[in-house]
């Protein structure tokens, strides 16, 4: 049809448009792809400028007619070949050839006909069903930090930073306190599982099919997720289409997602979730990273990996209930805008799509303490062998220790924590610390295990803190450093024990100057890259946002801003190989660990026959055998 024609070509020109308006912040690896690309396989390499206009010119020529000569040639008996890609085969040619045999005679009988997926509306919402526009009634700008934050009538507020960066970017998010550690046990599945049932029926109050085809040509894209501790909603947009981005957002905190619910599209979604978990059991990798999820943070509710039948345990209705109750009252969200758009454009359009969101009649207020998620590492060594079956043998091996930083504002005879200046300096100084140390860590054991044993493929540690309570409210701060690499299948435990030593050997000794140097200027270096780019400052905004600092500075964002800074260049300038040591020293116990290694399963007629070379045991029998044979 010609509407359908009309969409596919704005999809077209989107993309063009978007290479056009960015041709000259074009990231340089892009460029060095598409000249590969060019001299080993001679693609077609062209300017952005004149690549849009080839695609405009195409676009505009083409016509249903056009289509309609072109698909005459596209059928089952020319040249046409089918691929079925199964977990297991289940699917016989018999099967495809009736499936094929039906669609041809429907579509010669003429009973293929229109269904509602091709009627599709041309606008996202109509004027005459917006509420009323809500009101700015007030504003505040921190020019050190470079945001300026309205007050909405609804209560939501919104903080817009304009940048430079990249001519056709800008990146949205609203973010609020309370996440899946506020729900009980018994309703865990059903929050889990909110926001894939909304997203699959229409959290928009559209099916997700229809929904791209009205924002065809559009640059906007927007999504709703629900993390430990918070809710948010992200979402990216030109700077010509964030009106359609805020209609968006409109859409989503004023649809009923319940009443999206249909029991024939509801069982496709749940047999897709069973699939996916299915897909899941038989990835080697998905094993591991599960398996070392439920180890590590202490076996709760919360980390268990999730199993086939707890899809039917999920009530579908009380998810889109959750779903609603969590996306529903702009009181309790704020909103970031930052990157290239006008404010003066965008102004009118926060009155009229997010203040006209009606405030929920039962509203709760902001969320000022989460409830800590109920995680907790387990007490002395921990090791898992997993052995997978996989198609090509690999092998991952990872170490987990926790760290346990001391929190200086926690008062051990009342049992509470009083955030304060000075302690929030101090645990912001061993962060910084541990994320340093583990950086020394991984190319210490990139020099050891690659360049000296030459044994392990790659090498990545990292530190996070991602479950602790944000509030810092325990006698300690809680994380972990991860060391993960992959290796010969043969080679986990080993190396795994070697990373352990080398860990050891920086707590007894520290690391080297020249290490503490090194990873100083690779910090430098990439805070400099980082500094220039949208999401870091969407990031960062909302970790100051959401600071048990802020309400000690009555909100004063550029007063926690420089706070930051001068903390993180006055560590930077004076750390020492001494106070790596004494961090890993004081917070880090190596006796108390978690080990998981992934291996390959040997073929079953091999462990029933033949010994393991990889055990103590294996190599007794095979001594045997030698000793035999002598």
């Amino acid at each position: 049809s010609e509407q359908e024609l009309r969409i596919a070509g704005a999809k077209q020109l989107a993309d063009a448009e978007q290479l056009f308006v960015e041709r000259d912040q074009t990231y340089c690896t892009s460029l060095r792809d598409e000249l590969v690309g060019h001299f080993l396989r001679g693609e077609f390499v062209v300017g952005a400028e004149e690549e849009a206009r080839i695609t405009r010119a195409c676009v505009e020529r083409v016509k249903t007619s056009d289509l309609e000569e072109f698909a005459k040639r596209l059928n089952f008996n020319n040249s046409c070949v089918i691929r079925a890609m199964e977990g297991r085969t289940l699917t016989t040619e018999k099967d495809i050839a009736g499936a094929i045999d039906t669609i041809q005679r429907e579509e010669h009988a003429g009973a293929i006909t229109e269904n509602e997926m091709f009627n599709v509306p041309e606008r996202l919402i109509e004027e005459d069903t917006l509420p009323p526009p809500g009101k700015i009634e007030g504003e505040r700008k921190f020019p050190e930090l470079g945001f300026k934050i309205v007050q909405l009538s609804n209560g939501m507020q919104v903080a817009m930073k304009q940048t430079d960066f990249l001519d056709d970017q800008v990146l949205v998010r609203c973010f609020a306190r309370g996440g899946l550690s506020e729900v009980d046990q018994k309703d865990y599945l059903d929050a889990l599982y909110a926001n894939t049932i909304a997203s699959e029926l229409g959290s928009y109050g559209v099916k997700p099919e229809i929904l791209a085809d009205i924002l065809a040509g559009k640059r906007c894209d927007v999504a709703a997720k629900t993390g430990t501790y918070y809710r948010k909603v992200d979402g990216e947009a030109s700077p010509t289409d964030i009106e359609s981005t805020m209609q968006l957002i409109h859409m989503l905190f004023t649809s009923d997602v319940k009443s999206m619910l249909v029991p024939e599209e509801l069982e496709a979604v749940l047999r897709m979730q069973e699939e996916a978990i299915r897909n899941r059991s038989r990835d080697p990798v998905s094993i591991y990273n599960q398996t070392i999820r439920h180890l590590v943070y202490g076996k709760s509710f919360q980390s268990q990996p999730l199993r086939v039948k707890d899809v039917r345990k999920m009530k579908p209705a009380k998810a889109c209930e959750h779903f609603n109750a969590s996306f529903g009252d702009p009181s309790e969200f704020t909103m970031v805008l930052v990157g290239a758009f006008d404010e003066r454009r965008v102004r009118p359009m926060i009155e009229k799509y997010l203040g006209s969101i009606q405030p929920s009649p039962n509203p709760k207020g902001r969320v000022l303490q989460v409830t800590p998620a109920p995680f907790k590492f387990p007490r002395g060594v921990v090791n898992r062998d997993l052995r997978v079956a996989m198609v090509e043998p690999m092998a991952q091996a990872s170490i987990t220790f926790p760290v346990n930083i001391p929190n200086p504002d926690y008062n051990h005879k009342t049992g509470q924590a009083t955030p304060s200046l000075e302690g929030s300096v101090a645990l912001t100084r061993e962060k910084l610390t541990c994320v340093f140390a583990s950086s020394i860590i991984e190319r210490r054991l990139l020099a050891l295990l690659r360049f000296k044993f030459g044994e392990i493929y790659t090498c990545a540690a990292s530190t996070s803190f991602a479950y602790q309570d944000p509030q810092a409210r325990g006698p300690y701060f809680r994380g972990d450093i991860m060391i993960n690499f992959s290796c010969d299948p043969g080679a986990g435990h080993r190396l795994a024990q070697l990373a352990m030593e080398d860990v050891g050997a920086m707590q007894r000794e520290g690391p080297t100057a020249e290490e503490v140097t090194t990873a100083v200027e690779l910090e430098t270096r990439a805070l400099e890259v980082r500094v220039q780019e949208n999401p870091y400052w969407r990031e960062y905004f909302e970790a100051l946002h959401n600071s048990r600092l802020l309400p000690l500075m009555e909100g004063d964002l550029d007063q926690l801003y420089q706070v930051s800074e001068r903390t993180r260049k006055e560590l930077m300038d004076g750390l020492t190989p001494e106070m790596v040591r004494a961090h890993l020293l004081r917070c880090v116990n190596l006796k108390n660990r978690v080990v998981v290694v992934l291996r390959p399963q040997r073929p079953l007629w091999q462990r029933l026959l033949l010994p393991s070379p990889t055990t103590a045991e294996g190599w007794a029998v095979i001594a045997g055998y030698a000793g035999l044979t002598v």
